[in-house]
């Protein structure tokens, strides 16, 4: 595997108006819409293994405003078509990092009617010996394994619910991942610089 490259979640809210007539109150899952068919996902790698790893673009087949939740409920599960890394997913952002907000609480991105929108996703390697995904090497949403499907909804939680801290969980979490596989401390710091208080804080996601 490369020497991993991290990029730190860039996160900005716009405040969504309560009296918008088009205002969201419950926004989808970005799963559900994709297996309804409503969305369609293009996916590549832009050569990082963890946080805003994926850039790509979602597609509204619809003619109507589709809003999806940016906290991914249990996580994504992004197969690689080359050799590189598989990817868990566990939030998404317009391409420029921005989202919107309604009410303080539903934290959503909007997707025009018969439009693409670009997009990234904070997400994380699934597989330590492979490569960092590159951006010739294409995602599409699969099945969770169940050998991570428990670690992936941690991860989502625990991002989910400390979504306003100030604190980056990338580290922490791509750890918990790894670590949730079996690999020990000495086998990841080969490869990927963390310090004691990142692994403390990957024990507590394995523990949420």
């Amino acid at each position: 595997m490369k020497k991993t490259i991290l990029i730190t979640m860039f996160l900005i809210g716009t405040v969504w108006s309560t009296f918008a007539q088009s205002s969201p109150s419950n926004p989808r899952q970005l799963n559900e819409a994709i297996s309804s068919a409503d969305i369609t996902l293009t996916a590549r790698g832009n050569g990082s293994s963890s946080g805003a790893a994926i850039d790509g673009t979602l597609k509204n087949n619809t003619s109507r405003p589709i809003y999806i939740n940016v906290n991914l409920d249990d996580g994504i599960y992004l197969l690689n078509s080359g050799s590189g890394q598989n990817m868990i997913a566990t939030n998404i952002l317009l391409a420029n990092g921005r989202y919107s907000m309604l009410g303080g609480k539903n934290r959503f991105i909007s997707l025009q009617p018969n439009s693409n929108t670009g997009i990234i996703m904070i997400a994380f390697c699934a597989n330590y010996e492979r490569e960092n995904p590159l951006n010739t090497e294409t995602f599409t949403s699969a099945y969770m394994p169940a050998d991570l499907a428990n670690i992936s909804a941690k991860i989502a939680k625990y991002i989910a619910d400390n979504f306003d801290s100030d604190e980056d969980f990338t580290i922490p979490a791509q750890l918990a991942l790894w670590a949730a596989q079996g690999l020990n401390q000495k086998q990841i710091r080969k490869q990927f610089y963390f310090n004691s208080s990142d692994w403390e804080i990957s024990a507590s996601i394995q523990n949420y």
